[in-house]
């Protein structure tokens, strides 16, 4: 019996190169990687609406939106990572010294916002370069370099805010605008959160880099022989982690408007849940920033349900874990599947 080369892309449904037939589990398992994300996420909504009469109401609605926009922006970094086969643990730590830098720099040094906002960036675009040339360059196993890196920024952050009071209120119209205001019927920061997923999609589905990035993902070794740059590639994708991270560092400061040592804990295992959720591959080279978002959204909603019902903190991390316990079982039986 001739062997048959199937072929089977992110983006496209699985087909057989040779003209034979696909097995249905296979077409099963695009299906559900393709729309099942979205139909828990519909099942959920519908759930939580019918149990919580306060859930479904506009202005809750809204609310949802501007509280999952942090996560879901410094998820699209950990997504990038992830695919890699990597993790990001700085992410949290990175919000956390953007919101900072930010603070500190408007507040108490009354610098131009978009200066203080370039500047937040332009160090969490640096601490996700030093990550990736750590990891590609000087082979350092991905969870010690971001590990490290998590404990290293914590620190730093705990210096510029014991040099600046410990705590900075950001009283300043502009974020208050981004907390408050709406543009085409939604909060701005929604509006701001979708567009980045946007730019990131086109990126993973319509760029040399996103291809390269599946690529190096699946099959380090394949994409390398194929004449793709693996270490420039990975240090662009820690980069943008870091990028990311940085740029949810102004929104949670809109969000709460004050920058203390609590802004973004535990932000890095959010996030990770996120992505898991989201059917992201643990093996790499298979996921997508839109299932991500999607990922976000059902974290978003069952963190601000349990919110309204006075669920306490436990609960919360309680439901975090077992989502992530469920979300790498049904990948793992997703994949047993389609080996048989």
């Amino acid at each position: 019996m001739a062997l048959r080369t199937r072929l089977q892309t992110p983006f496209r449904p699985p087909i057989d190169v040779e003209g034979g037939t696909v097995r249905s589990t296979e077409w099963a398992s695009y299906l559900f990687g393709k729309i099942g994300i979205v139909l828990i996420a519909g099942a959920l909504f519908l759930a939580l609406s019918l149990t919580s009469s306060a859930f479904w109401s506009p202005p809750n609605l809204d609310n949802i939106m501007i509280q999952i926009s942090v996560l879901a922006i410094v998820s699209i970094g950990e997504t990038i990572v992830m695919l890699l086969r990597g993790i990001d643990l700085s992410v949290g730590s990175v919000v956390l010294l953007s919101s900072v830098v930010v603070g500190a720099l408007t507040v108490n040094h009354h610098e131009p916002i978009f200066l203080a906002i370039a500047v937040a960036l332009l160090f969490s675009l640096g601490i996700g370069l030093i990550n990736g040339v750590l990891i590609s360059i000087v082979g350092v196993e991905p969870i010690i370099v971001t590990l490290a890196m998590l404990l290293a920024v914590q620190g730093l952050d705990q210096v510029i805010l014991a040099q600046n009071g410990s705590w900075i209120q950001v009283l300043d119209p502009f974020f208050n605008g981004l907390y408050e205001n709406q543009l085409l019927f939604l909060p701005v920061m929604a509006v701001i959160t979708l567009g980045l997923y946007i730019v990131a999609s086109i990126i993973m589905r319509s760029t040399p880099f996103g291809r390269s990035l599946y690529a190096v993902g699946g099959n380090p070794r394949a994409a390398h022989l194929a004449g793709i740059n693996v270490t420039a590639v990975t240090v662009a994708a820690y980069a943008l982690s870091g990028l990311f991270a940085g740029i949810a560092g102004p929104l949670e400061v809109a969000q709460i408007g004050t920058v203390s040592q609590n802004v973004a804990s535990g932000l890095e295992f959010s996030a990770i849940t996120a992505v898991l959720v989201g059917g992201l591959s643990l093996t790499g080279g298979a996921g997508s920033v839109e299932n991500t978002l999607v990922g976000a959204a059902i974290f978003g909603m069952i963190d601000n349900y349990l919110t309204l019902n006075s669920f306490s903190i436990y609960y919360k991390q309680a439901v975090s874990g077992f989502l992530i316990l469920v979300a790498v079982v049904v990948l793992n039986l997703g994949r047993l599947r389609s080996e048989r």
